[in-house]
């Protein structure tokens, strides 16, 4: 989501209409926020925050900080070390306590796998320490590391999978981080080349044994435009992502990037100008459609009993006894965490 849906209604209504979770693309990130040193604005972040609450859409803190030197204010880089803390701190304070308990998770340091502006500046612990800072301001929001190439390229030696979980647990250990919540944070930024699928399963496999929430946070796929039937192959390729991802446990939430033309996506769209949908925009509602699990009426065996599967989510159950009339309701959630015999049992008594 960026600040053009805040002015067309259009846009806002294909928005709400579709998803439950959102990213703010540059709004919440420092430069967009305090270009010059001590003049902050939040016009657009709470625009767009209170209509993301108006519609029920969960929003992700994007960014706290980001690691990356070239997404760095000018008068940020030409700070000593001692006055950086300093700055970094206001911005820490002024944007976390701003939206504290608004947010379902924050992107504290941003890619600081690949990049280490703070650290260099800082110290090595300078990742740790800013996290510790949020948590001690927000401490109910889940913390994310996120993160480019740790599911994309495996040639990539700076985001792979086990260097990632090294990373979040030295975060996590770094004094006064004990019972932080934290996620796992992965880009998703797809290449032109076909999708190494076994890949993809393994690294999200190996990074699900830290028992935290994924979310794919930025998920685009990129053709070489020298490709034939490069349309064609996105969709292919974007599908099978998708329902890989899709198929792990302990992945949450997927965030596409982008939606709409109008947001000035220059590898994937969702829709064209006029929020007409595009090959993308048709698959995507179609999985949406296929991963909802619907309505279910079943009749319970002489023993009382019935079995229904369903996805992750949150459901409304009503049981009824025929010959009573008795019924009881009740509304629960269904994931590993919530039910982790994934069983659910329900009784009436007449």
């Amino acid at each position: 989501m960026t600040h053009r849906i805040l002015n067309n209604p259009d846009y806002k209504k294909w928005f709400a209409s579709k998803f439950t979770a959102a990213d703010f693309h540059n709004e919440l990130k420092w430069y967009y926020t305090e270009p010059q040193p001590g003049q902050e604005n939040y016009t657009d972040p709470d625009a767009m925050l209170e209509f993301a609450d108006q519609h029920g859409i969960v929003v992700r803190g994007h960014t706290v900080l980001w690691d990356d030197v070239k997404y760095q204010q000018k008068w940020v880089k030409n700070l000593s070390p001692q006055q950086l803390l300093q700055a970094a701190n206001r911005r820490v304070d002024s944007v976390v306590k701003r939206y504290k308990g608004r947010l379902i998770g924050w992107d504290v340091m941003n890619e600081n796998l690949h990049h280490n502006f703070f650290e260099k500046r800082l110290g090595k612990n300078a990742s740790a320490y800013f996290y510790n800072r949020v948590y001690n301001i927000d401490p109910n929001t889940t913390l994310y590391m996120n993160e480019f190439n740790t599911t994309e390229h495996v040639n990539d030696e700076w985001a792979p999978p086990d260097r990632y979980m090294r990373k979040l647990k030295a975060i996590q250990a770094y004094p006064g981080n004990t019972g932080m919540k934290m996620g796992i944070g992965l880009e998703c930024h797809y290449g032109a080349e076909p999708i190494d699928l076994h890949y993809i399963r393994s690294s999200l496999t190996k990074l699900s044994e830290a028992g935290l929430p994924i979310w794919l946070t930025e998920l685009d796929v990129k053709m070489d435009p020298a490709v034939e039937n490069k349309s064609q192959l996105q969709v292919i390729y974007l599908e099978e992502i998708l329902r890989e991802s899709f198929s792990h446990a302990w992945v949450k939430a997927m965030i596409i990037w982008t939606g709409a033309s109008i947001d000035g996506c220059d590898v994937m769209c969702m829709t064209n100008e006029r929020l007409e949908n595009t090959a993308v925009g048709d698959l995507i509602d179609r999985l949406m459609e296929e991963w909802k699990t619907g309505k279910i009426e079943v009749v319970s065996d002489s023993k009382g009993m019935s079995k229904v599967c369903v996805f992750n989510g949150e459901y409304e159950v009503s049981v009824v006894d025929p010959v009573t009339n008795a019924s009881s309701r009740v509304r629960l959630k269904v994931d590993r965490v919530s039910i982790p015999d994934e069983k659910v049992s329900l009784q009436v008594i007449g």
